[in-house]
């Protein structure tokens, strides 16, 4: 057996080890009604004017102050990123509250449980559902998630996030960077990324990404989206490191992603969506499974090291 093969297994076994030791929590419950409002709205003009609306938490605002010099001054193009992003708000919503359409497929322990959807063309969209039993830590929830610049360590999988445009304090374009130590692999992906208060105590974190030319050399083929419905609107160009231009490094996709938080009586609520399709069809088959474990096993250590606090 090689190494990497090894390092498959005992990142495995370290989280089955790690996720058998937790406290009994309730069942999700039914989503609150803003959500079903918002995800059922028709009316883009309506829901553009929601999202102005929203005021940036003084932590947005900060990241905004910090990445003022990445603002994007091409206004069609900032009109077209709040349009798409809108629309992808919409599909995300429709996709965490589904319940129909998901088997479940881990306990990882009481407090988080593992679904999955067999969407169209063998994509695979994931929603882990995890409880945080403590309500006062949602903005912290929050804040740590929505954070875009730093370093996350998953086990033997790394993950550079940084900032590599703003449109406003809650609408940003971002750079993930990965690095999976397990099967040698660096990777990167460009998405857009918005932070939206739905309702008190109702915030969505959602990512998706979009025709950006990022002058990868060796793929500039446009993705099709499987997982969402009329969101190819928004084109982009950025300009990218020597290592993304040449190739050097493996493409993802994001489809979509993100995360529904919600503050509860006892505890927040957390749902983790992401389906996302690698780009190289020479990378193992098997690397979007070990990014998806590392995100879960990052979930749920964020988790217990928010609660003990």
């Amino acid at each position: 057996m090689n190494k990497g093969y090894i390092q498959v297994v005992f990142l495995f076994l370290s989280l089955f080890l790690y996720v058998n030791n937790k406290v009994l929590a309730t069942e999700p419950k039914e989503a609150i009604v803003a959500i079903h409002q918002y995800a059922k709205r028709s009316n883009a003009r309506r829901n553009a004017v929601l999202m102005k609306t929203i005021s940036p938490s003084i932590f947005a605002s900060e990241i905004y102050e910090q990445n003022k010099d990445l603002l994007c001054t091409n206004h069609d193009e900032a009109r077209k990123a709040a349009e798409f992003m809108e629309k992808v708000v919409a599909q995300f919503l429709c996709y965490t509250n589904n319940k129909d359409d998901y088997v479940l497929s881990r306990k990882y322990d009481n407090d988080a449980f593992l679904y999955l959807m067999r969407h169209e063309n063998h994509t695979n969209i994931e929603k882990l559902n995890i409880k945080f039993h403590n309500p006062n830590k949602y903005d912290e929830i929050i804040n740590t998630l929505w954070n875009p610049n730093g370093n996350k360590s998953f086990g033997y999988t790394y993950i550079n996030e940084k900032v590599a445009r703003v449109y406003n304090p809650n609408l940003i374009m971002v750079q993930h960077r990965l690095r999976s130590d397990t099967v040698s692999l660096q990777g990167y992906f460009y998405a857009l990324a918005i932070k939206l208060e739905l309702s008190h105590g109702v915030t969505v974190i959602v990512y998706a990404s979009a025709n950006i030319n990022d002058h990868n050399r060796l793929n500039q083929k446009p993705h099709r989206n499987p997982v969402l419905e009329d969101t190819e609107s928004f084109t982009a160009e950025i300009d990218s490191e020597s290592d993304i231009r040449n190739g050097q490094i493996t493409k993802f996709f994001v489809n979509i992603s993100g995360y529904l938080i919600k503050k509860k009586d006892n505890y927040v609520d957390l749902t983790y969506l992401n389906s996302m399709d690698c780009l190289d069809y020479n990378a193992p088959t098997f690397i979007i499974d070990i990014i998806e474990v590392a995100k879960h096993f990052f979930l749920m250590r964020l988790r217990d090291d928010i609660v003990t606090k």
